[in-house]
C-alpha cells in the first residue's frame, strides 16, 4: 500500500484529510475511492486508511484500522552536523533518516563555508523538515526525525551534555585521548547517544580540545579520512548494530 503523510490535527473522529499529497494522489497516481493507504502522523502510528473522496486539494479516507510502528530503535541517536555547501545536507539528512535517527541538529562552526542570516535558517530549515518527511515516507518510519533551526558551536556542546554518551569522531590519527567506538559502546548502557560532525574543513584545533574539555570522546573511524557526508551514514550502522538495533 502506498504510504503518505498528514499532520495530527488532520485525523479528527475516525476520518482522515490529507492536504500536501492530495494532488500526487490524484493526479499522478490516480488513486481511485475505496483504495486502502497507509496514513502516519509522525507520532509512532500508522493507520490503515480507505479512500472516500479525492481531489488535487483534499483526499479524505476512513481509517480502517491502527497499529503502533515497530520501525523506531529503541536508541535514540542525535547527529549534530556541521553545515556542508551544497546539496551535502540534504543527502546527510536523506540517508540519517533511513538509518534510524532521532533528530539532527545543524550546526555552525569556524570551517563551515557555509554562512546563513536568520531567514536563510528559517528557509533551509523548512527545507531541510521537508526532505526527513519524505525520507520518512520512503523507509517506512512513522516517527519524523526533526531538524531545528542550525545553533552555534557553543550551544551544540551543551546540547550533547544532556545526552547519556557525547562523541566526536576526530581525523587526526593518534590524537591523545580517543577512545575505541566498539569499548565506548560496548560499556554504555543509556538511551541517548550524540554525535558532533565537522564540516568539510573539519573541526578546528579550538573547538576539538573544547569538545574534550566537555568531556567529548574523540574516536577514530578507521585509517581513513572520511568525507563529512559520509561520516554519519557510516557512524550510525555501527552504533545501531552493537546495541542491537540491526
Amino acid at each position: 500500500m502506498r504510504r503518505f503523510f498528514t499532520d495530527p490535527e488532520n485525523i479528527i473522529d475516525g476520518k482522515v484529510r490529507i492536504i500536501e499529497d492530495a494532488s500526487h494522489i490524484s493526479k499522478v497516481l490516480r488513486m481511485e475511492i475505496g483504495e486502502e493507504i497507509i496514513v502516519f502522523d509522525g507520532s509512532g502510528k500508522d493507520y490503515v486508511a480507505r479512500l472516500d473522496e479525492i481531489s488535487p486539494k483534499e483526499c479524505i479516507a476512513s481509517i480502517v484500522s491502527s497499529k503502533i510502528s515497530d520501525t523506531e530503535p529503541d536508541i535514540k541517536v542525535y547527529i549534530f552536523q556541521g553545515i556542508p555547501k551544497s546539496g551535502k545536507m540534504e543527502t546527510i539528512i536523506q540517508k540519517c533518516v533511513e538509518l534510524g535517527v532521532y533528530k539532527i541538529i545543524p550546526v555552525e562552526m569556524q570551517r563551515c563555508v557555509v554562512k546563513l542570516d536568520n531567514k536563510g535558517k528559517a528557509d533551509k530549515t523548512k527545507r531541510w523538515n521537508k526532505v526527513s518527511v519524505e525520507a520518512s515516507k520512503q523507509c517506512g518510519r512513522s516517527v519524523i526525525p526533526e531538524i531545528i533551526e542550525p545553533v552555534d558551536y557553543q550551544t551544540s556542546l551543551l546540547m550533547l551534555k544532556e545526552l547519556d554518551l557525547a562523541i566526536m569522531p576526530y581525523e587526526v590519527l593518534g590524537h591523545e585521548g580517543r577512545r575505541g567506538l566498539k569499548e565506548l559502546l560496548g560499556e554504555f548502557k543509556g538511551k541517548s547517544i550524540g554525535v558532533i560532525i565537522g564540516p568539510e574543513g573539519g573541526f578546528s584545533d579550538s573547538e576539538a580540545e573544547e569538545a574534550k574539555r566537555n568531556n567529548i570522546y574523540q574516536i577514530g573511524l578507521g585509517k581513513r579520512i572520511l568525507r563529512t557526508e559520509t561520516v554519519a551514514s557510516s557512524l550510525i550502522p555501527i552504533i545501531m548494530y552493537e546495541k542491537d538495533e540491526i
